[in-house]
């Protein structure tokens, strides 16, 4: 269930791909990305909301559960 609410945004793919391979500022990968901040603030927002990302120390790293769905994706 998980893995096709990830794949079902271009956007929430984009950065859940950037913190599985270790990016951790959700700055730096909306401008990587050319995704508008606030989007990105949103889409974070959201997928800490479904336990995939948690904030600690104003980094973002994918949860246990997170990294299990991520695996699964690649």
């Amino acid at each position: 269930m998980d893995e096709g609410y990830i794949l079902a945004n271009k956007y929430r793919k984009l950065i859940f791909e950037a913190l599985y391979s270790g990016q951790t500022n959700i700055e730096f990968i909306a401008k990587k990305h050319r995704i508008v901040l606030s989007i990105a603030k949103k889409i974070i927002d959201d997928l800490e909301k479904h336990k995939l990302v948690e904030k600690k120390q104003n980094r973002y790293i994918l949860t246990d559960k997170g990294k299990k769905i991520a695996e699964i994706l690649s």
